[in-house]
């Protein structure tokens, strides 16, 4: 249970959030018939806390000591990422909710030092007035009808315990479940919902939020909530929860053209005789008010609507849907020099960049064929670098970003590219960089291989062959991954129940596929259990991949783990590689 907010505590929160919207994605995606049914609220929630958090892990570690200063720096961290990365118009919103959290936190901070149960529903509504000023005429129905929701109930919380602060798993237990009531709300107040049944997407993310923080302060793992609770996370609920049993989504046809009237951000669906652009762009300005005045004034001349200016301290990020955008743009270089110009085709949900106001072409791409391959240590990168492998690796250890795989998509310049991944926190980034590839290439063709661990990489790449179809080779890749059976070994840092019994403090932790199946004292016997185990079903080959940590002689682990897989399996291999990774000293593979 949450006993201090700081950055530590902040950083559990955006990471744990950001895994669990990957785990989401497709689920808001397919929820996205309102305002654009272009399927891609979720893509672009994700594609923007993606970026929130690359910008935070730049920040350097923050000790765990309870202090509001960190915390507030790492929600500005956020904050600046998401403004810097937000994609559409629900990423544009989130990021002006975590600013308005910030700015909370930064105050408190300031003023008192620590952040009590109090400070998290005033952030709440510091967040939720943030995103409404932004917006000139709010709708409800939205994702701002989730967050109010959130944020009046748990600041009557707070309000009504008086003196007595009610503790931090409370206050968010209150947001969230009125969140939830809200989200299935939606579907009720806005008619484009109600005619297709489901509830709104923006405010399902807002919700993944919620149940994550409400997790942690709970001190249990977002990822298997309770079962009483499974009603009211709407984050994990089948989707059929979320549509009316009744009836369900109806079929949108993008060739009848609407036109979507947005202010600031809330969209409201009527006739139109022609479709519009989304416009997007950064841009660095110490005049915001006089730039919003130019646009609006753009945008009710051109019949345009959606217009979002948000952030502060001088960088904002605007968007906009137009018929003419270079109206738009020519408005904004009179207060300082758009940058990260998108513009989007809303009907076609067709992505065009833009450099200037005039329309640069697509980049040419040109025949061949580029691995992209997420490598956990130096060895492996080293590894895949041989096969022929471009390799990646995130911050701190972790998978890619999708802004890092969505670059390196970019650089390689070529028409086919296949991302292999080698964690399962690595897939959400891995297919949200593919989606994005998609819609900025036009000709590209974008295929992911979903491994789980590095020996399941290893064992995609070793088939790789460029010569082959491209269909073929990612056929041949992913048969390569899926029949690769894959445990690992980690020391436990501290004592902790396990599906195998206690472990304690300095104990060998033995992983099958993603349970511990064992606990040992050393990583020998660690070694030798879990390939026991593994060998008895059969395979042809048995790959060891040593960590920076091993703690023994190379030689002496491979001698006897080969040593006893001969004795087991005679038939079979043992090939080892040194990949470096941390945190696992031993990487364990059986194909």
């Amino acid at each position: 249970m949450l006993e201090a907010v700081d950055g530590v505590a902040v950083r559990a929160w955006a990471r744990a959030s950001l895994a669990a919207l990957g785990r989401a994605r497709e689920e808001i995606d397919a929820l996205n018939v309102f305002p654009v049914p272009d399927g891609d609220t979720g893509t672009n929630l994700y594609l923007t806390f993606d970026a929130a958090c690359e910008r935070l892990d730049a920040l350097p570690p923050a000790p765990s000591d309870g202090a509001a200063s960190s915390a507030a720096a790492a929600l500005d961290a956020l904050a600046a990422g998401a403004l810097e990365g937000a994609h559409g118009n629900s990423g544009t919103i989130l990021a002006q909710l975590l600013r308005g959290m910030a700015d909370e936190l930064t105050e408190t901070a300031r003023l008192r030092g620590q952040i009590d149960p109090a400070t998290i529903a005033a952030a709440l509504s510091r967040a939720d007035d943030a995103a409404r000023e932004a917006v000139a005429v709010p709708v409800e129905g939205t994702m701002l009808s989730v967050v109010k929701a959130a944020a009046t109930a748990a600041t009557m919380l707070v309000q009504q315990a008086g003196e007595l602060q009610p503790p931090f798993p409370a206050v968010a237990e209150a947001a969230r479940q009125a969140a939830a009531g809200a989200l299935i709300a939606t579907q009720h107040q806005l008619p484009a919902l109600e005619e297709a049944g489901v509830v709104d997407a923006g405010g399902l993310g807002v919700c993944v939020f919620l149940d994550v923080l409400a997790a942690l302060v709970g001190g249990y793992d977002p990822r298997r909530l309770a079962p009483q609770d499974a009603g009211l996370a709407v984050a994990t609920m089948p989707r059929r929860s979320l549509l009316r049993p009744e009836r369900g989504p109806k079929p949108v046809t993008l060739g009848q053209p609407r036109r979507l009237i947005v202010h600031e951000a809330v969209l409201v669906d009527v006739p139109a005789p022609a479709p519009g652009l989304e416009l997007v762009f950064l841009i660095e300005t110490d005049a915001p008010d006089a730039l919003r005045t130019d646009l609006e004034r753009i945008c009710a001349d051109d019949g345009g609507d959606s217009l979002v200016v948000a952030g502060g301290a001088g960088t904002y990020r605007v968007h906009v849907h137009l018929h003419q955008p270079g109206l738009a743009i020519e408005a904004a270089l009179e207060y300082g020099r758009p940058r990260d110009l998108r513009v989007t085709v809303l009907t076609e949900c067709v992505d065009v960049q833009r450099e200037s106001p005039a329309q640069a072409p697509a980049p040419e791409l040109r025949p061949g064929r580029v691995v992209l391959a997420a490598a956990a240590g130096p060895g492996l990168a080293e590894l895949f670098t041989e096969a022929g492998a471009v390799s990646l690796s995130g911050p701190g250890g972790r998978p890619p970003t999708s802004a890092q795989l969505s670059r390196a998509v970019m650089e390689t310049g070529v028409r086919e590219v296949v991302i292999v991944t080698a964690d399962p926190e690595g897939l959400a980034p891995a297919f949200a960089a593919a989606d994005q590839a998609e819609r900025d290439l036009p000709g590209v063709r974008i295929a992911v291989i979903p491994g789980k661990a590095p020996v399941q990489a290893v064992a995609a790449i070793a088939v790789h062959e460029p010569s082959r179809r491209f269909d073929a080779d990612v056929v041949a890749m992913t048969a390569a991954a899926g029949a690769t059976r894959y445990g690992a070994l980690q020391v436990a840092a501290d004592d902790a129940w396990t599906m195998a019994g206690v472990a304690r403090a300095g104990d060998v932790l033995g992983f099958i596929e993603d349970d511990v199946a064992l606990i040992t004292r050393t990583v020998l016997d660690g070694a030798l259990a879990v390939v026991d185990r593994m060998v008895s079903a059969g395979g042809e080959m048995v790959t060891l991949v040593t960590g920076a940590d091993l703690g023994l002689p190379t030689e002496e682990l491979v001698d006897a783990v080969t040593a006893r897989v001969l004795a087991r399996r005679p038939e079979m291999d043992v090939v080892v590689y040194e990949g470096g990774q941390s945190g696992w000293p031993l990487l364990i593979g059986v194909e």
